[in-house]
């Protein structure tokens, strides 16, 4: 979802470990038909790999934009224009469909999701603000994360600006803040539908933009630890595996308001924290050129993975035997699908709205990070 670090941040592990946050959302849309329960409670606990690229999101555009922000290097509108072209050419590509199938088609299943209202809130990332499902998963449901992450961006430019100790307690207050609304949620109204087809409590914590926030802003202390030194000794990696997993195994049994966002965090965060030193053969692994390109087009992969399923179940799983062979067919499908249209779309389209607000802004200083 959000952008990896390049070679030059020597961080290359981490743009291919997107991928494998994103193999975690696959598979909570993988219509698991054959496998056993157990892999599908796991599974429907992927989820927790948005709160992986919310993280993320925080820690790089802390290491590719802090100075230049620090030092007024570059204005606020250029800085948003920036992180619009970033976002936008994929989020059109892939909503304008929905809007086709919805009024030319007239395909139910779509006109849910379609009206002018939603559209223009979708397409303008506003469409997370909206406590109704039918408008935070509005064409193509995956990208309400891109609305979280619009307003992260707006949100960084002034973060950046602060005193770490200061970041360091807006953010213990804002987490307080969370869990206080967790426990009043949880506690008054439980899982109480008041508009669409989801609790209040799944938009509230697991979409809200102001809460989602924690989890950027907890990125950003961790680029700050980072920078000052402290590491994990590399045993811990396939330790956090297992923390991971046993957290998603563990999860059905917490409460919903907790387990959004709040119940990942600490497991999440030591995922990804542990990863950023590593010297081991994990970040062999996920620096190879094969995982990079994976972790370059896991954003393509984020936003056209449901879809894909969708016309994969219509057209292919007929012809499987099972989910042991459709599962990683419809992955490899969607992941080459992902890699051509990084390749001929996303990075062009990108290259070329960037170019031009450069341009236009008088030039900007170069970036760490494949901004």
């Amino acid at each position: 979802m959000t952008d990896g670090v390049g070679s030059s941040g020597r961080l290359e592990h981490l743009t291919g470990l997107r991928f494998f946050a994103a193999l975690l959302v696959f598979g909570v849309h993988f219509r698991w038909d054959t496998s056993p329960e157990a892999l599908r409670a796991v599974a429907a606990q992927g989820y927790v790999g948005v709160s992986f690229f919310f993280i993320l999101s925080g820690f790089v555009l802390t290491h590719s934009y802090s100075h230049c922000i620090r030092a007024g290097q570059i204005s606020l509108l250029s800085y948003c224009l920036l992180r619009v072209a970033r976002l936008t050419p994929l989020h059109f590509l892939t909503g304008l469909p929905f809007v086709y199938f919805a009024i030319v088609q007239n395909e139910a299943i779509y006109s849910e999701q379609f009206g002018i209202l939603k559209t223009l809130l979708n397409l303008s990332f506003l469409q997370s603000w909206v406590p109704v499902s039918d408008y935070y998963f509005s064409l193509n449901a995956p990208s309400w994360s891109l609305s979280d992450e619009m307003f992260f961006y707006v949100c960084f430019f002034f973060l950046v600006t602060l005193a770490p100790g200061r970041l360091v307690k807006l953010t213990a207050a804002l987490g307080g803040v969370v869990v206080m609304a967790a426990l009043l949620v949880q506690t008054f109204v439980g899982e109480t539908q008041i508009a669409g087809k989801y609790p209040f409590s799944h938009w509230l914590f697991y979409v809200f933009p102001g809460f989602r926030i924690l989890e950027f802003m907890v990125g950003m202390l961790l680029h700050d630890l980072w920078a000052q030194g402290p590491h994990l000794p590399t045993w811990l990696i396939p330790l956090s595996y297992l923390l991971l997993l046993g957290a998603m195994w563990g999860a059905p049994e917490v409460a919903a308001p907790f387990r959004y966002s709040l119940y990942y965090l600490p497991v999440v965060s030591l995922f990804f924290y542990v990863h950023l030193a590593d010297r081991s053969g994990w970040r062999s692994f996920y620096s190879s050129p094969l995982m990079v390109l994976l972790g370059n087009a896991s954003f393509a992969f984020y936003l056209i993975h449901q879809p894909m399923l969708h016309l994969m179940n219509l057209f292919l799983r007929p012809a499987m035997p099972g989910d042991a062979v459709f599962f990683p067919v419809s992955l490899t499908i969607t992941a080459i699908a992902s890699v051509l249209l990084y390749w001929f779309y996303e990075m062009p389209a990108e290259r070329a709205l960037k170019s031009l607000i450069r341009r236009r802004a008088g030039g900007l200083r170069p970036y760490v990070a494949r901004r």
